[in-house]
Order: C-alpha cells, then structure tokens, then sequence
C-alpha cells in the first residue's frame, strides 16, 4: 500500500486542456471518491494516474515516487471498470489469475492467489464457469478479483456499479466498502452518484469542468458545501436554493426573516436542505404541485414566494397538490451564497 499525492495535473487533447493543474492527496489505505457530473474530468485522471493517458502537465506520485515515465504495467496499479472487461473464453479463475500469468508467475501462484480472492469475494463455487453463467453481480466480483490478486498499492475504479439495477447496486456498494475495511488498499473511486460516494468515501472530491471544487470528508461536504454547484450536486434531493431580499440586518423570503444578514451585503441566495424544513403553522407559505410518497418519506415539491423548492417529511402528512402548507427552517441548517459568483458567505463577509 501507499498515498497517492497529484501535484498541478493537466491533461489537454491538442489545443484544449481538460484537466486544469488539479492537485488531489489520497493517504496511504484511504478510500477517496471523485464525483461531478459526466465530462468533468474524473474518469480522466483515473486513466492518468493508471497510464492509459499521457501527463501534459504536472506530477502523480505513488508512495513518494514520482510515476509520469513508468510503464503502466510497472505502477502497481490494479484498475476495475465499469463494463468488467473480462475474457468469454476464459473461466472465472482463469480470468482472475490472467494478469499474474503475464507476469511470469507459477500456476501453483496463481492457483493460490486465485484461490484467495474468490474466498474473500464468495466466488469459490464459481471458479470453473464463464462470464456469460454469471450474474452483473457476479461478473463485477470477478472483475474486482482480478485486480485483487495482483495485490497492488493502489486500487483504482471507474464507475464499477453504472451498469447493474439498483438493488445490486446497494449491495455492491456494501460489499465494496467491507472489501476495502479488509484489504486497506489505497482506493480511488470514481462515480457520478454522490450517494455512493457519500456512503463508501473517507474523502469526497468534487469536480467540474476539469478543477477540483471542494475536498473533505463527505458530512463536511454536505454540511459545508464551498459554492452553489457542490451545494446542488452533493444530496439528494438537492438544497433548495432562494433569491433572498436583505433588510433590518435579516435575510427575508416571503416577508419572514430567516436569518441574520452578512453585513454590508445588497444581495444573497439562501440555501436549505429538504429534510431541514419543517412544517410550522407560523410559517410561510409553501404552494403545493406535486407529492411523491416513498413510504418511510413523503417528498413534496412546491413554491415558495414563486420560488420552486422541495421539502421531505419523515413523517407520515395527509397533502395533495393544490393545497398550501406553511413551513420554516432552524437558522443552523441555513446556508448563504454570493448569488454572482455562487460562493458560500461565512458571517461578516462583505
């Protein structure tokens, strides 16, 4: 095992450059999810990091050696997709061992090592079948079979669960998360769910157009979002996101105050989570369009002063479209952004 440090890393494709001097830490043994909505660069810097891609620009470094000029084969690197990539030909074990068999080792090796990981990944009984006798389930624990008998430093994976159903892929993450609780290889994880991200991450990197946004620990993240996109992308479903008017040193929506104004500011977008409005018969007054009731949730969407927002109840609320509730939020939850540059407001900024 080993950290993972990138130092200013650029990727251009002729003129244009994608990647733009992105700098990312993974410690040694961390799990860390890069997220961000497709073409943002993430599955990019996997195939950099892997050597799939050539650097423009910058540094990728493996337990402190730098590897830009290593021979992908030579990065101790082991990287799972998300279509499997397995041979049809080959059985599950030989699929398994096939990059130990290139390079060199015995089949007594392989055998063990195989062996190994098909117990670790509950493929023991499948060892002598071909992809196409599996399940998506079970092909995606192959392919992570693959990777984990070469025993590399780090781990990489794009998208592994995009292409089964949901339910699978609940478990899959679980059985990822547990895989990694017992291995403690160095991981990168990319993916466009955040909840996947949220649920399996130390470390949640969050990306757009080619720059890191925001980096940290997934509930600081969700708590502290750095600007409105990170605040829209991470949860589900996202923050509500109001104009605000600011008077008497509050900020205001439908002539209640929610909270006190940053100082020496004209203008503000106020930001709520569904789950932390509330329903409050002093309230203001949410227009109801629409309710999508989950069982253990009841998602209503609506207007606020015009204003479209969500509101999620984890109780049980006899609501139909048409009608009007009022609701309110705890100061605490609240959260303020420059509405030009998007940016979070801390208190007293100008």
């Amino acid at each position: 095992m080993a950290n993972v440090q990138i130092r200013d890393l650029r990727k251009s494709f002729g003129p244009v450059e994608t990647i733009h001097g992105v700098s990312i830490d993974v410690p040694d043994g961390a799990f860390v999810a890069l997220v961000g909505p497709s073409g943002c660069g993430k599955s990019t810097i996997l195939r950099l990091i892997a050597g799939l891609e050539e650097i423009s620009g910058g540094t990728v470094s493996i337990g402190g050696k730098v590897i830009n000029e290593v021979e992908p084969k030579h990065r101790d690197i082991a990287m799972v997709f998300q279509n499997y990539a397995l041979y049809p030909h080959m059985t599950v074990a030989e699929n398994m061992g096939f990059s130990m068999r290139l390079l060199g080792h015995s089949k007594a090796e392989r055998r063990a090592a195989v062996e190994k990981a098909a117990e670790v990944l509950g493929l023991t009984e499948y060892l002598d079948r071909y992809p196409k006798q599996l399940s998506g389930g079970q092909r995606q624990r192959v392919a992570m079979g693959r990777a984990i008998v070469r025993q590399p430093q780090v781990f990489l994976f794009d998208e592994p669960l995009s292409n089964l159903d949901a339910q699978l892929r609940v478990q899959m993450r679980a059985e990822l998360k547990a895989l990694h609780a017992r291995l403690k290889v160095t991981t990168l994880y990319v993916t466009h769910d955040q909840i996947e991200a949220m649920t399996m991450a130390d470390q949640i990197v969050v990306m757009k157009d080619g720059h890191v946004i925001q980096a940290g620990p997934p509930l600081e993240i969700y708590d502290s979002p750095a600007d409105t996109f990170v605040a829209r992308f991470v949860g589900s479903p996202a923050m509500n996101l109001l104009s605000a008017e600011l008077a008497d040193g509050g900020v205001h929506i439908a002539g209640r105050r929610w909270c006190d104004a940053p100082t020496d500011r004209r203008a503000v977008q106020l930001g709520v989570r569904p789950e932390h409005l509330v329903l409050d018969p002093e309230g203001v007054p949410l227009d109801v369009d629409n309710v999508d009731p989950t069982g253990s949730e009841t998602m209503v969407l609506g207007r606020i002063a015009g204003q479209q927002v969500t509101l999620l109840l984890r109780q049980r609320v006899a609501v139909s479209p048409g009608d009007q509730l009022t609701v309110s939020a705890d100061p605490a939850h609240l959260h303020l952004f420059d509405p030009d540059s998007g940016r979070r407001l801390i208190p007293g900024d100008g």
